[in-house]
């Protein structure tokens, strides 16, 4: 009996040698039912394994040294990177080396030349250090992008797979040279390891950008009616006014939706002054931070 493209895993890819082997004809290969990966590896079209599994595939069988680096070692690490640096976004996988073949560059793999810096092995794939693979993709990312990428390494919540406090980061970045280093020390200043998820450290560098105080990330506070203890993604403690994020989990989700409504009330319960905001708010936030403005005002001038 011959092998057909819908008896394979989704999530597996297969050399096209060990596909021929069990019986799978040539015409089924090269059909719409398949999808080559790498040259001599294939998949069923429909199918997506997860990136650790191609480069592992990769590192393994295809270029056994190579060191997986740039925008596939960060987004393996969990770094929040722009769409168009993820797989999802149509990146091809990177790596470097190994020493002994040069430099190739495809739409499926961009391999650079060796390079003699920290790498760290994660789920059985040897990568670029974090800090390497940031540097990596610096020159390439806006500013904010690498403070988020930052923000998200020192996380001490929901941060990347691989945590560094602030001082390691520093200290670190003390030993390295070399192109995209100065970005990420210029950006070091501006990174919290409070900051919880992407949207909250781009609000706080918007709030800073336009001239109002650092706001408090993540400030717990406990509702003294129900005991129920919640988050505030940034706060002014001082003037009660809390700031939260909504993403469209806070619309779809039904369970997440009345939570909100449950926080809302008891935020306003104890007395504080709650500003939600959407993607459009950021991207527009002039209506936003002209309510900001008024209820900073009506704090200061209530004695807050």
């Amino acid at each position: 009996m011959s092998l057909r493209p819908a008896d394979l895993r989704t999530d597996r890819v297969y050399a096209r040698a060990t596909l021929l082997d069990q019986g799978m004809h040539r015409r089924q290969l090269a059909s719409a039912a398949m999808t080559r990966v790498f040259p001599g590896w294939w998949m069923r079209a429909d199918a997506q394994p997860a990136l650790s599994t191609l480069a592992e595939v990769f590192q393994h069988s295809i270029r056994p040294g190579a060191v997986i680096s740039h925008e596939t070692a960060a987004e393996l690490f969990g770094f929040p990177l722009p769409r168009a640096m993820t797989r999802q976004g149509g990146a091809p996988l990177h790596c470097r080396g190994p020493e002994s073949r040069g430099r190739a560059s495809g739409g499926l793999v961009v391999v650079h030349r060796p390079a003699a810096a920290p790498t760290i092995r994660l789920d059985g794939i040897t990568m670029s250090h974090p800090l390497v693979a940031l540097q990596e993709l610096a020159p390439r990312l806006a500013p904010v992008d690498l403070v988020v990428c930052l923000d998200a390494l020192a996380a001490d919540q929901n941060g990347t797979r691989e945590r560094m406090r602030i001082p390691q980061i520093e200290q670190f970045l003390g030993t390295m040279s070399g192109r995209g280093v100065p970005a990420l020390r210029r950006a070091l200043p501006a990174v919290r390891e409070r900051s919880w998820s992407p949207m909250e450290t781009r609000l706080r560098l918007l709030l800073r950008s336009r001239g109002y105080p650092e706001p408090e990330l993540n400030l717990k506070v406990c509702d003294p009616v129900t005991g129920t203890v919640y988050f505030i993604d940034l706060a002014y403690p001082d003037e009660r006014i809390a700031i939260e994020y909504d993403g469209d989990e806070h619309r779809t989700n039904r369970q997440r939706w009345r939570d909100d409504l449950q926080r809302s009330a008891a935020l306003q319960r104890m007395g504080w002054s709650l500003h939600r905001l959407t993607m459009a708010d950021y991207l527009r936030p002039g209506e936003v931070l002209a309510g900001l403005d008024h209820a900073l005002r009506e704090a200061r001038r209530n004695g807050r």
